[in-house]
């Protein structure tokens, strides 16, 4: 290639251009291989929720068997500066003080994460950080040593990437819940099943401290999880739908009894989609997955409610009656009712 002419800045080499990852794919990156590390090598099921809207939390990691859940903010480097991973959180990053900051170190050329990884609490950023500011912003600058040096102030937050999954899942005091009799994927999703799933999603992003966040794979009772800001409450959710003819109608609401889990932590969310309408109405319903069982007696493969819109009440899911368009009023008050402990 041909030296430039002074003044004028070099060729751009466009199939170079096309196939150098920027910062910010690098980045995600980064954020897959951790939730692969976080799914991949614990032996207890782990699955991961990413946000449909970023606020803060790059996703929330959730162990099936005792609904331990945690919410993370991955933060991660292609290179050391004299010896140590460099790292820069701005102070509305963490503001929230129920989050956990995981740092890696990405070897560009393999695609790989480095073996140790740092977890760490808001409270310890903040001790451990520099505080200062950058163009006016506060901001919380990291300096740690890679790899960890033993003695150092930050052994104690130093982990392999196999023992990450352990490491920022809090471990359950109660018993395990049972697991599923099979893991039965779920089937072909028709039309107004996936319009009901977008329907609640726009709804819960009407509340301002709720942030939703989708299940990859969707293989499990809690399809979407929704976190309460100011708390760093979650809760599971899954999402079903009775589709009626006439405002007199009646629906069924269907779970295949042998992958159905009970959890405390998970909501069922009905709405009520009207084909005589094209549209949902302001019937639905929102019923802890826990009760569940106690409001069937159906044997066989399949637990079935029976919900009757304008005609069920003094039915016993009267108490789980929820106005469709209130969805997000509904866990927010659900969620002040709540101690922080409860997570």
């Amino acid at each position: 290639m041909c030296c430039p002419e002074p003044g004028r800045a070099p060729p751009i080499d466009r199939a170079t251009e096309l196939i150098t990852p920027s910062k910010r794919d690098l980045g995600q990156v980064i954020e897959w291989q951790m939730w692969s590390a976080m799914v991949g090598y614990p032996e207890r099921i782990t699955h991961v929720f990413l946000p449909l809207d970023d606020r803060g939390v790059d996703g929330i990691v959730r162990r099936l068997d005792d609904d331990a859940m945690c919410a993370i903010q991955v933060k991660g480097r292609t290179s050391l500066f004299k010896g140590e991973l460099q790292v820069v959180l701005r102070d509305v990053a963490i503001a929230d003080t129920n989050i956990t900051v995981v740092v890696a170190l990405l070897d560009p050329a393999a695609m790989t994460l480095g073996d140790t990884v740092y977890v760490l609490d808001v409270p310890s950023i903040n001790r451990l950080g520099t505080h200062t500011t950058n163009n006016g912003h506060p901001i919380v600058e990291l300096a740690i040593p890679y790899p960890h040096k033993p003695g150092s102030r930050w052994e104690r937050y130093a982990c392999s990437l196999s023992e990450l999954a352990d490491r920022v899942l809090p471990t359950s005091t109660a018993p395990p819940l049972a697991a599923p009799l099979a893991a039965v994927p779920p089937g072909p999703k028709d039309l107004i099943g996936h319009l009901a799933e977008l329907e609640v999603i726009r709804l819960l992003g009407e509340g301002a401290e709720l942030n939703t966040f989708k299940s990859f794979p969707d293989i499990e009772v809690a399809e979407y999880l929704v976190r309460h800001r100011p708390s760093g409450l979650i809760r599971g959710i899954q999402v079903k739908c009775i589709t009626l003819h006439d405002p007199n109608g009646h629906g069924m609401v269907n779970f295949h009894r042998a992958a159905f889990r009970p959890s405390p932590a998970v909501d069922v969310v009905v709405l009520t989609y009207r084909s005589d309408l094209a549209a949902f109405d302001e019937h639905a319903w929102v019923i802890p997955a826990v009760d569940v069982p106690a409001l069937v007696s159906t044997a066989g493969s399949n637990i079935e409610l029976m919900l009757h819109p304008a005609g069920g009440y003094g039915s016993k899911y009267d108490r789980y009656r929820a106005l469709r368009s209130r969805l997000a009023p509904h866990y927010t008050r659900w969620f002040a009712t709540r101690n922080p402990s409860q997570r």
